[in-house]
């Protein structure tokens, strides 16, 4: 039962940060606000035009090679992979959602279109335009750096528009109210899941207990005990 409670305590934890649009990681943060002056919520108010333009400056960058370099790759990977997963489900009788197959394509498929796009793009303009064969070669050669430029721009300028969204919702006081009641929440959950896990943990055995463990032998050791137990039974049935 305390794990029930537990459990629907956690969910309810999350659910209040997606509904805030807040990660985990950044509620020990929100400590330090409870005690800050005006002068601390002035200065964090003139933050966010600065976070904006950061956001816009990053998207900025990753525009041109991501629309170039990584969008086409992208995009027909994208379908090419949902296309494979609906065969691949149609044929098989034990997949579920078919995820992995749809990596597996991905990846795959990249490995072929990336190199070929960069081609493509080398022919083009060697045939089409009067660049020289050094300056072509140096557009050649930059397109791999180019093409992870636009992946960690655009990384980075998620990351920032994740963490532009709780910024924006702290102007409004309800919200405000609700974010400054999660740090004693997460406290709580943390000290009540230890607790529990502490209670339990010995039932384990070498799983809790030893620091390194050799999953092979344990696993082993596992099927040995299941198959005696199962051999166990199936006596047990019989007798009666």
């Amino acid at each position: 039962q305390s794990w029930l409670d537990l459990q629907e305590r956690l969910r309810d934890y999350q659910k209040e940060l997606d509904e805030l649009g807040i990660r985990d990681y950044q509620v020990p943060g929100l400590v330090s606000e409870q005690t800050d002056t005006e002068a601390d919520q002035l200065l964090r108010l003139m933050r966010i035009p600065f976070r904006i333009a950061e956001l816009l400056l990053l998207l900025l960058v990753s525009l041109i090679p991501g629309l170039f370099l990584n969008a086409p790759v992208g995009i027909i990977a994208h379908y090419w992979a949902i296309w494979r997963r609906k065969k691949a489900l149609a044929g098989s009788k034990v997949k579920i959602k078919g995820m992995d197959v749809m990596l597996t394509e991905k990846v795959l498929l990249c490995i072929v279109l990336v190199p070929t796009l960069w081609i493509s793009y080398g022919l083009s303009l060697y045939c089409f335009s009067d660049i020289d064969l050094p300056t072509l070669a140096l557009f050649f050669y930059s397109f791999p750096l180019f093409s992870y430029m636009g992946i960690v721009t655009s990384e980075a300028g998620m990351v920032e528009l994740k963490d532009l969204k709780p910024f924006l919702k702290r102007l409004f006081p309800s919200t405000k109210r609700r974010m400054m009641k999660l740090p004693a929440v997460r406290k709580k959950l943390q000290a009540d899941l230890r607790d529990f896990i502490r209670m339990i943990g010995p039932s384990l055995g070498d799983v809790y207990s030893e620091k390194k463990l050799n999953w092979a032998d344990f696993q082993q050791n596992m099927r040995r005990h299941s198959k005696l137990n199962l051999n166990h039974l199936s006596e047990t049935k019989k007798d009666v």
